[in-house]
């Protein structure tokens, strides 16, 4: 009874407990449960709508675009940075128009995204084509022909799901992601942009403000050596009101970590360059020694000697250009370093005067074969014949033009020639190209076909050259390595915080990169580039402030040790994680101040602005022209801060006014009222300008927008997937 009676008295809260249980039951674990009802798995949410998914397959969809329009086939990770920034900014930016534009009534429908879609293909055959789709037709149009490459794009969705056309479907849908977002952004920023509003009251009365004048300046430095001596300080209560009074600009938006790298380059030792190059002498003293080219290759497991014709622009080691074409064929190029990455060293062995492209017509004889041409007609002593056939009349004056329609071999009618290019092509066959004069032929044996050619045509012939260049790079050997291994493996184990790892490397001599404001998804940290395993290990959920990491290899090329300096989670900054920020930046005012102040002392007692720029090493500008409401580049990038000071001077008198970042000494003219702009335009410009920027009404718009969003970015996730 008494057990009966406490489960009655806690009846609710074991209730509770037993439905969470059976929840956490049904969905799997505790864990999972938790899952539901907070953002730490969520790598990527918009207000509220999770966007995991959504996100990685835009990433990859963009990935594709970028290259296909780059022509490569591996990123560097500088790229996939720019490609992961580019895929957050833009869908951020079209989940926040998409709400906005919903508020509004103008939800883009699949009506709407079908005829944006209509006119971005039509816009392929006019003057002014969608850039992005249009450099996508022309990469395939390399490939493919122009009409092809219209074609597939024309009919890309049944290329969707495709094996091997996933990256060509891809990289359309990218392409047409983005011209939705320029539609939507279109659409909201010029609403956005109407709807700023300025009275001509309101412009009247700037402008009664805005003047002229021509001025005498000198700008001082207050960090000149000269100006050492004046060192302000600054109160705690100074530097609390100022953080209370400007909290805002401690509104971090994404978190952030400072990280203190130490670095270990995987170089060569002073044995590992002597080992090296005692090895690629003894190498090159067989290759002088050897009887051919061909046995070199063969004895030293070199593979083919590369028979390609080269012109001098196809050298792009600067050393090997001379020694190449400067010199005569047979010449032997001794073994030299370069950029100390690698050794070079091959010889010069023919040289030849060739076109870079053949223009050719052509007569395909196929014959069956079971498998390329499985349906074919005639054997292949039948098509040989035939071809042979062919070449004599052609050789005896027949018109190749009119023989084709027989032998185009599915190509289109008027595919009757080819421009052949040497590189990329057979070299075998482009030599027997080059050899045969303009209006002779060769038959060539080709799989499943003769194909019987009569040259046309050749670009002006060029210098070109054959060479062997046989390299070995420079690299540490594994002793050296594993000894660098492990002095960053004792750096590691003495050092349990940030300022144990900065002292411990300074006494070693080694290393050390700071990186500040770095962001969950860079991949550079202070211009060491490929940071990635670093980066993700600091934005860890166990890896606390001071945290010093094992020994990381980045790519082979550095072994590097990290702590985490600091670590600023999204959101507001405390005061006193900001506090000496805070401190630089007062005294920064506070000295120009001074400055100010005892410039105008000076002044004062009789010294001219030509003693003054003298004295703390500046020139005086003459005849400078000043207008109140001009663009800071207009007005000599003066900051606005002293140029309000500077029009608010009397008249023909020498005064200096302190900017945030420099001292201004000033004499102006008269001022000179400007005459209002017809229907205040030039003042409603320079209000807008003043309001949102100039040139930057978009990104401020978008700004707003992010900051009454709830935004949850935890994109170092990706790569933990």
């Amino acid at each position: 009874m008494a057990a009966i009676g406490a489960i009655r008295k806690h009846g609710v809260l074991l209730m509770v407990i037993i439905g969470f249980a059976l929840l956490a039951f049904i969905v799997g674990d505790f864990t999972q449960l938790t899952n539901l009802f907070s953002d730490k798995y969520t790598m990527a949410s918009i207000n509220g709508e999770k966007l995991n998914d959504q996100y990685s397959r835009e990433y990859e969809e963009n990935t594709a675009l970028w290259k296909m329009l780059y022509n490569k086939q591996s990123l560097e990770e500088n790229e996939t940075y720019q490609i992961h920034e580019l895929t957050w900014q833009n869908l951020v930016e079209t989940k926040l128009l998409d709400k906005q534009l919903d508020k509004l009534g103008l939800q883009y429908s699949d009506e709407m995204i079908e005829a944006a879609t209509e006119e971005m293909m039509a816009s392929l055959r006019t003057n002014q084509p969608n850039q992005l789709l249009a450099q996508m037709v022309n990469m395939m149009a390399q490939q493919f022909g122009v009409e092809n490459a219209l074609n597939i794009i024309t009919n890309i969705e049944d290329y969707k799901g495709v094996e091997g056309a996933e990256d060509l479907y891809n990289a359309y849908k990218a392409v047409q992601r983005f011209n939705i977002t320029d539609a939507k952004r279109m659409h909201y920023y010029a609403m956005a942009q109407g709807s700023l509003y300025f009275s001509d009251k309101m412009a009247e009365q700037v402008a009664k403000l805005n003047k002229s004048t021509m001025a005498s300046l000198a700008i001082l430095n207050p960090y000149a050596p000269v100006f050492n001596d004046m060192v302000p300080t600054v109160t705690d209560k100074e530097m609390k009101d100022w953080y209370n009074a400007h909290k805002s600009a401690f509104n971090v938006m994404e978190n952030l970590r400072d990280i203190d790298i130490a670095v270990f380059p995987i170089t060569p030792s002073t044995e590992d360059l002597k080992a090296i190059e005692d090895s690629v002498n003894a190498e090159y003293q067989r290759f002088v020694a050897a009887p051919s080219l061909v046995d070199f290759n063969l004895n030293e497991e070199k593979g083919l000697v590369d028979s390609t014709y080269y012109t001098a622009d196809d050298i792009t080691v600067d050393a090997l250009d001379s020694l190449i074409f400067k010199r005569p064929v047979g010449s032997m190029i001794e073994p030299f370093t370069y950029q100390d990455i690698v050794w070079y060293y091959g010889k010069v062995y023919g040289s030849e005067m060739r076109p870079d492209s053949v223009q050719v017509a052509f007569l395909v004889v196929d014959y069956k074969t079971a498998a390329q041409n499985p349906n074919g007609t005639r054997t292949k002593k039948q098509a040989r014949a035939e071809a042979d056939s062919l070449n004599q009349m052609i050789k005896a004056g027949a018109n190749i033009f009119e023989l084709l329609p027989n032998y185009l071999a599915g190509r289109q009618a008027g595919d009757t020639t080819l421009w052949v290019p040497e590189r990329g092509s057979i070299p075998s066959l482009y030599n027997e190209f080059v050899h045969t004069a303009n209006g002779g032929t060769y038959v060539y044996d080709a799989n499943s076909a003769f194909v019987v050619y009569q040259v046309l045509n050749r670009t002006t012939p060029v210098e070109k050259r054959q060479f062997v260049v046989y390299t070995t790079e420079i690299v540490p050997s594994d002793a050296t390595v594993k000894n660098i291994k492990n002095n960053a493996n004792t750096l590691a184990a003495a050092a349990s915080n940030a300022d144990e790892l900065i002292d411990e490397a300074n006494s070693k001599g080694v290393q050390i990169l700071r990186g500040t404001n770095v962001r969950a998804m860079d991949a550079t940290i202070s211009q060491l580039p490929n940071c990635r395993e670093i980066v993700s290990w600091a934005f860890t959920k166990d890896v606390k402030k001071d945290a010093v990491s094992d020994v990381m290899n980045l790519n082979n090329r550095i072994y590097a040790v990290a702590a985490i300096r600091d670590i600023r989670e999204k959101g507001m900054q405390k005061f006193d994680a900001v506090k000496t920020n805070i401190e630089n930046q007062l005294k920064a005012e506070k000295k120009t101040a001074m400055i100010a102040d005892k410039v105008n002392e000076e002044l004062s007692k009789g010294a001219s602005m030509q003693d003054i720029a003298a004295k703390y090493t500046s020139q005086v500008m003459d005849s400078v022209a000043l207008t109140f409401l001009a663009e800071s580049y207009m007005n000599r990038n003066i900051e606005d801060v002293a140029i309000a000071k500077i029009f608010n001077l009397a008249e023909n008198s020498t005064k200096a006014v302190a900017g945030q970042n420099y001292v201004y000494v000033a004499n102006v003219n008269n001022f000179t009222a400007v005459p209002a702009s017809t229907n205040y335009v030039g003042e409603k410009a320079a209000l807008r300008s003043i309001v949102v920027g100039r040139g930057r009404n978009e990104s401020v718009i978008l700004q707003g927008l992010r900051k009454d969003a709830k935004i949850v970015d935890q994109r170092n996730m990706f790569y933990a997937k």
